[in-house]
């Protein structure tokens, strides 16, 4: 014989742990998702020059926190080699808006990747520069009545 009582608990307590579990889940997205936000602005522009190459992973340097906190904006230039390996070399700053920028930029180069070259190819250029440019989503600020 089923016991009735039993199998209604076990019912009641499985929908428990599912609901819970679903908020949960939907808390833990929130605050990913605040915290994504918090972290502000992120550099999403760049533009290289004097290159060929495909980039095979490229890296995007975290806006400053005191810059962002300034309201300050700007660029940086980075001047590199890429070895035949796609990997990244004597990384250099060579124009900056800000000092601010300066380290953020290099970071980031340092991180990225280009395709690396067979061995029949040859390296149309040495030197690669790369601008990022940071830069600020506009403040809203509510109109007040006077």
């Amino acid at each position: 014989m089923i016991d009735r009582k039993k199998v209604m608990t076990t019912l009641n307590l499985e929908w428990w742990k599912v609901t819970i579990g679903a908020w949960m889940s939907l808390f833990l997205l929130a605050n990913a998702h605040a915290g994504a936000q918090e972290n502000g602005p992120t550099v999403r522009h760049f533009f290289d020059s004097n290159t060929d190459r495909i980039p095979a992973m490229t890296a995007f340097p975290k806006y400053p926190s005191i810059a962002r906190r300034d309201r300050i904006e700007g660029q940086a230039t980075v001047c590199f080699k890429i070895r035949a390996n796609g990997k990244i070399s004597r990384a250099v700053v060579t124009n900056k808006s800000h000092r601010i920028f300066s380290k953020p930029s290099l970071r980031a180069i340092r991180k990225s990747s280009f395709e690396p070259i067979g061995p029949a190819q040859i390296l149309a250029t040495a030197r690669t520069c790369r601008t990022y440019r940071f830069r600020l989503d506009p403040v809203l600020t509510e109109k007040t009545e006077t």
